[in-house]
């Protein structure tokens, strides 16, 4: 797929390895503005190079995702700097407990997984919204695992986490409607060349390489790639989808 981004400025969140890099690339290839977002520079800067090299404007800004005030930090640094933000994509930062029945979760990891899976992406489509909803203007994305939406064995937190987010995109589309801000969700599934992913399979013969392995074994398409939930993206970023809002997709 390609869309014309031009003139558009996007922050992506969690965007210096696997699924948040994929859409920050894409983005930039179809003519956006990105902010590069991750707690460290290291592998954040070489992205901000490599979409320089695309002839892009791009900046890295670093933020914790867990705290609102400084992601709310990060969007008035776009707005600063580019005078705008059109698209704001949700990703990074997911952690918590491995898959695991829930009478073996300690509940003392409970706010932790809320906090890493829900308020994370909160954070970005509050901060997001105070810039949008003035200018009534805006696509939001937000990125999630499709547990929320499939009940899944041994990721009762983690899925249920998800599914508020879910259910929230409904809410929020309808809150925002007025204001002419879109905002949709992709869920997704075990995906090849994230950092999830290859701490999961080098631990070869731990319960959660199996989980992985098992997964993958029944995926009739083969395994999920970064650049599978970027093409989504780019979609839910372009004018292509101005008629949709409210909606949650599986990439799966």
């Amino acid at each position: 797929m390609e869309a014309d981004l031009s003139g558009k400025v996007a922050v992506v969140t969690g965007s210096s390895k696997g699924i948040g890099r994929a859409i920050a690339v894409r983005l930039a290839e179809n003519g956006a503005s990105v902010v590069v977002n991750a707690r460290t520079p290291g592998p954040a800067l070489e992205l901000v190079e490599q979409l320089r090299a695309m002839g892009r404007e791009a900046c890295f800004d670093p933020a914790d995702l867990h705290v609102y005030q400084d992601v709310k930090r990060l969007f008035d640094d776009a707005v600063e700097r580019f005078g705008h933000v059109d698209i704001a994509v949700a990703t990074g930062a997911a952690a918590g407990p491995p898959p695991q029945p829930f009478h073996q979760i300690d509940p003392g990891s409970y706010a932790d997984c809320m906090a890493s899976h829900l308020f994370t992406r909160l954070h970005v489509v509050r901060a997001a919204m105070d810039h949008m909803m003035v200018r009534q203007s805006g696509k939001i994305i937000m990125v999630t695992t499709d547990a929320g939406r499939s009940p899944t064995r041994g990721e009762s937190l983690i899925g249920g986490a998800a599914a508020a987010l879910v259910l929230m995109t409904k809410a929020l589309a309808m809150e925002l409607a007025r204001y002419k801000v879109r905002i949709n969700t992709i869920c997704t599934t075990v995906t090849r060349d994230t950092p999830g992913y290859d701490k999961a399979t080098s631990e070869v013969g731990t319960r959660m390489a199996d989980i992985f392995k098992k997964a993958e074994e029944r995926m009739p398409f083969g395994i999920n790639r970064p650049d599978d939930l970027a093409q989504m993206a780019l979609f839910l970023a372009s004018d292509d989808s101005n008629q949709i809002t409210g909606q949650t997709f599986s990439i799966t």
